[in-house]
């Protein structure tokens, strides 16, 4: 089905949660492991001083504060990274590029363990496989639906994981791009 509108250039969006979710991951893990940690000089003293059960018990919760420091490093060094090269979704004018967040959770069992490694949408998503596109949700909240053929449930992308202003513009270059499916 050929349309009038020019074929969308290609962009690249960033699609990913941001420094507040690795904030929130540093501030968690930095505040259990700092209470944690406070334990081990405690236990020490009391340990010295005779009162071995409670000293040992204090130096072992103390222990266990260390590895959730370490945690809160990864997590602050893991979001800086996503910062600097976080992960794009891309828009050619044939097709959409789905960075591994977006490509879905992949589909578990009874056991709720995973089934297969692979997500449930592929990495490249033709926009001619594009059957059906809703957007729907609360301001800065809103969920770009697109049902097609390549998968059998519907492809969520998240405005909250991407700027304002990039999630308007991929919903107005897929617009453009597959007009028909706006319209089902």
């Amino acid at each position: 089905m050929a349309s009038d509108s020019p074929a969308p250039a290609a962009r690249a969006f960033p699609y990913w949660a941001g420094l507040h979710a690795a904030c929130c991951s540093v501030v968690f893990f930095g505040g259990i492991g700092a209470i944690g940690t406070s334990f081990l000089p405690a236990g020490i003293d009391r340990a010295r001083e005779g009162q071995l059960p409670t000293g040992v018990a204090m130096v072992v919760l103390g222990a266990f504060g260390v590895p959730t420091c370490l945690l809160a490093v990864w997590y602050f060094l893991r979001g800086w990274y996503d910062a600097l090269r976080p992960p794009l979704l891309r828009l050619t004018p044939t097709a959409l590029e789905l960075p591994r967040g977006a490509r879905g959770e992949p589909a578990r069992d009874e056991n709720d363990l995973p089934v297969s490694n692979e997500p449930p949408h592929p990495r490249v998503v033709p926009l001619s496989a594009i059957r059906r596109a809703k957007c729907d949700g609360p301001e800065r909240n809103r969920v770009l639906e697109l049902v097609h053929d390549l998968s059998p449930e519907p492809l969520q992308l998240r405005e909250h994981m991407m700027r304002a202003a990039d999630f308007a513009e991929l919903l107005a270059s897929l617009r453009a791009a597959v007009p028909a499916a706006f319209t089902s």
